[in-house]
């Protein structure tokens, strides 16, 4: 799954992965600075609203924003 983000720095960053890692240790974590969404990604987390609404509380709980870019529907 992937979640838009405000991170605009590496302090930024570091402080959302280390909540990701602390609340989801068994998933794989990564935040792209350089995309124009901070793309924070889930990597192997099948889509799941529920899951993303955890997700996104663990971000706000950081004091920062992220919302889930949902997949386009498939026709």
């Amino acid at each position: 799954m992937k979640f838009k983000t405000n991170a605009k720095c590496i302090g930024c960053s570091t402080t959302i992965l280390n909540k990701m890692r602390s609340q989801f240790p068994d998933q794989e974590w990564s935040l792209d600075l350089e995309s124009a969404d901070k793309v924070l990604e889930a990597h192997g987390m099948p889509d799941d609203p529920a899951k993303a609404a955890e997700i996104e509380a663990a971000i706000a709980s950081t004091g920062f924003n992220g919302s889930w870019l949902r997949p386009a529907a498939e026709y």
